[in-house]
């Protein structure tokens, strides 16, 4: 199964759309351009809005994960291409932009990604997560001075003129405001009189910034961390062994001293989800036969309760339920309740 599924679009196209219906107008004010080519398009969301303002010469690029049938441009507008693999079109773009793209390619092919964008066109769009950022296979997150160097080296200059104008717009997803520069080949800023006075080109500006929106969140995951911490040290006794459903996210933090076991589970490391309830209860009486006297659902893993209603409906018959609120489900396997 790709990292890049239908899903993993779908969730983030609403988020993708609201922010380009922000960010698109600003772009088409500074640079006014005719072609768009758009390198890790996903669906094509964001070239759906630059035609929405006019511009009619599009093309986006992903990897072959992309599933075509959901595409929201045409199909002949596509162009499936390795990203890890230098890029050469026949022709180049008045604007090229890759947003929250980079991160994904590993460090090992990031000169040549860059590359790439600049054979592509004068004017780059960019965007790329920061360390710690995370978010799905971010191989190579950096901080934007990392990006700099590499787009200098081909003569681009950035221009840090978008991110004043949205940093306080709740429309636009915290990761574009935190991470969007302007890249301009130095020969060609004469070209775009929307950019004079702007920023001076090497100007000294704060270019690592970490949004107010994703501080917040990093605290609120802290503590949530910690009081799922506490939540699993006030049930389950020391040195107990408990089967934890959490997706693989939590269970190095939370065990706190005790034996968590993943689920589904092989050869003691985690072996994905199963693939039906049937799967899941057999699993599961076999560990508890094997010792395990809790099983803990944690937040990552909530939509189980729901794709697995006859598996969570096995455990309500057979076991007392022990803890529920906004972070952890929980179930004491000592004993039957059909016993009694």
């Amino acid at each position: 199964m790709s990292l890049y599924s239908g899903t993993f679009f779908a969730h983030i196209r609403g988020g993708s759309r609201r922010s380009a219906q922000e960010i698109v107008p600003l772009v088409m004010a500074l640079l006014q351009p005719r072609s768009v080519v758009d390198v890790g398009c996903g669906i094509g969301t964001w070239l759906t809005v630059f035609q929405q303002h006019g511009v009619e010469d599009i093309c986006g690029i992903d990897g072959s994960y992309v599933e075509t049938q959901t595409l929201e441009i045409p199909e002949s507008c596509f162009m499936a291409h390795d990203l890890t693999q230098p890029l050469h079109l026949s022709r180049p773009f008045d604007l090229v932009m890759s947003l929250e793209v980079a991160e994904h390619v590993p460090s090992a092919y990031a000169e040549d990604f860059i590359a790439s964008l600049t054979r592509l066109g004068p004017a780059v769009l960019f965007s790329a997560a920061i360390p710690f950022q995370g978010g799905t296979h971010h191989v190579n997150e950096q901080w934007p001075a990392y990006w700099i160097a590499r787009f200098q080296r081909h003569g681009y200059v950035a221009l840090d003129c978008l991110r004043p104008l949205l940093w306080h717009n709740t429309h636009v997803e915290w990761w574009y405001t935190q991470n969007m520069l302007l890249f301009v080949r130095q020969d060609c800023l004469a070209q775009y009189p929307a950019l004079h006075g702007v920023q001076a080109p090497g100007a000294t500006v704060p270019l690592a910034l970490v949004h107010p929106r994703k501080y917040l969140e990093v605290v609120a995951a802290m503590q949530q961390m910690i009081d799922t911490i506490q939540d699993i040290a006030c049930l389950i006794p020391l040195d107990d062994t408990f089967i934890l459903v959490d997706a693989d996210q939590l269970r190095a933090v939370v065990a706190a001293g005790r034996r968590a076991l993943p689920f589904l589970e092989h050869d003691g490391a985690y072996w994905g989800p199963p693939h039906d309830d049937a799967t899941a209860i057999d699993a599961c009486e076999r560990l508890r036969a094997a010792g395990a006297r809790f099983i803990v659902f944690a937040w990552p893993a909530f939509w189980w309760l729901e794709y697995y209603a006859v598996f969570r409906a096995h455990l309500a018959a057979h076991y007392a339920c022990v803890l529920q609120n906004d972070r952890l489900l929980a179930f004491d396997m000592r004993q039957d309740v059909e016993s009694f």
